[in-house]
């Protein structure tokens, strides 16, 4: 039998599977890290809400920086936590979830995520210290602990949430979790590949180095369709700003996405911006979350609804033009590089999925406005190599407010 004293199994780089990175015998490894706690992260929310929950981990390693962290979330959101320097260990949702939970030992348990799923699995967590949020004997979420107190009466308070609240949800994350709130940004880190799939984009395109390319977010998640414009209000702006533009021959656009749905529409709205002679390159949808970072990358510059595509490029700390209706602006934190665009409907914010009123709110943004903001942010980009600040466009409160019409907005099936 093998002596196990031969490995340093509380090293924070062994996993017992295969070797570390390093490479080498764990005798005299002047590498060695002694793990003294293990945290667990749960947090399967959007890919977008996985991306933002990246700013906590700064947090947590000041606060233990000899740390074990260990993340759990939907596969399909593993791929935005891959390369990530501060995660030791990717757990992927599915049927060995509730075996692992019982078998792994934890000294603190971390749910951001305020959704059933997620909160239901920290009753199987082995662990004394548990923050953030969990459910009752009833079945219905519930705080775990003072801190998180105020961002559970935001969810269970609409006027508090949409309009005296001013904090970012990193803010009220941090926060809730027990940690020092430092403005941290979120943690994104690319490949070689990746980089390269970046330049080949620009390449593409016809962008050179002192060129910009504008990065065209066109969809969002299917729970919540009404974050995206339609292909005729999408063309008629990008129409606009391109008619606005003076240095046409130095500006192109490339169109942002992910998945069948986003390429067919996205392939519609290339062939409308051909017909009016605007040059426009369409980037890969179909090759996963990763592909999808590479091409925002590529990107000088990126303009989107209140989705992943905006956090990637908040991630990878793109100059942002990001427009809102039914999310609440001030919870985003555009870290000193975008514009907010609100709609000027006098309902939002409201965070429905459906909505039977027959004025939207992704119709009516301040078009004007915007692409002027879009064309200004491309200037600045073209004469002095960056664009800085922090703009909002638009009423807030909306005038004339009204409430949304009642609607419910349920997590996900377990």
């Amino acid at each position: 039998m093998t002596d196990n004293r031969e490995y340093k199994t509380d090293c924070r780089l062994f996993t017992g599977f295969s070797p570390c990175h390093y490479r080498r015998s764990c005798r005299s490894c002047p590498h060695y890290e002694a793990v003294d706690t293990r945290i667990l992260l749960v947090q399967l929310g959007l890919l977008g809400d996985v991306l933002r929950t990246t700013s906590l981990l700064p947090a947590i390693r000041r606060r233990y920086p000899r740390a074990h962290i260990t993340w759990l979330t939907r596969p399909e959101a593993a791929e935005v936590l891959r390369e990530n320097p501060l995660v030791d260990r990717v757990l992927r949702l599915g049927e060995a979830t509730g075996a692992l939970l019982a078998s792994l030992q934890f000294d603190i348990a971390l749910c951001p995520d305020k959704e059933l799923p997620a909160c239901s699995l920290m009753q199987l967590v082995q662990c004394e210290d548990k923050r953030g949020f969990t459910i009752d004997a009833n079945g219905s979420i519930v705080p775990l602990g003072e801190s998180a107190h105020r961002l559970y009466e935001l969810g269970l308070d609409n006027y508090q949430k949409f309009f005296v609240n001013e904090k970012t949800e990193q803010h009220l994350m941090t926060e809730a979790l027990g940690f020092e709130y430092a403005h941290d940004r979120y943690i994104v880190v690319l490949t070689d590949r990746e980089r390269r799939w970046a330049l080949e984009d620009r390449r593409i395109a016809g962008v050179g180095d002192s060129e910009v390319l504008i990065g065209w977010n066109t969809g969002c998640s299917a729970r919540y369709p009404y974050k995206k414009l339609t292909v005729e209000d999408q063309v008629h702006l990008m129409e606009t700003v391109w008619q606005r533009t003076v240095r046409k021959d130095r500006v192109r656009f490339a169109l942002l996405g992910g998945g069948a749905e986003d390429e067919t529409r996205n392939r519609r709205i290339g062939e409308m911006l051909s017909e009016r002679q605007i040059p426009v390159t369409q980037t890969p949808c179909l090759q996963g979350v990763r592909r999808g970072l590479a091409a925002v990358a590529g990107c000088d510059m990126v303009v989107s609804g209140d989705s992943l595509g905006m956090h990637m490029a908040i991630g990878l700390k793109k100059p942002t033009v990001a427009w809102f209706g039914i999310t609440c602006h001030q919870e985003i934190d555009l870290y000193g590089r975008g514009i907010k665009v609100l709609s000027e409907v006098p309902c939002r914010p409201c965070w429905l999925q459906r909505c039977q009123l027959k004025r939207k709110c992704y119709r009516h943004l301040p078009w004007p406005e915007m692409s002027a903001a879009i064309v200004d942010m491309a200037t600045s980009i073209l004469e002095e190599g960056r664009w800085a600040g922090d703009h909002v466009l638009g009423a807030f409160p909306p005038e004339n407010r009204i409430e949304p019409p009642l609607g419910v907005s349920p997590g996900p099936v377990l």
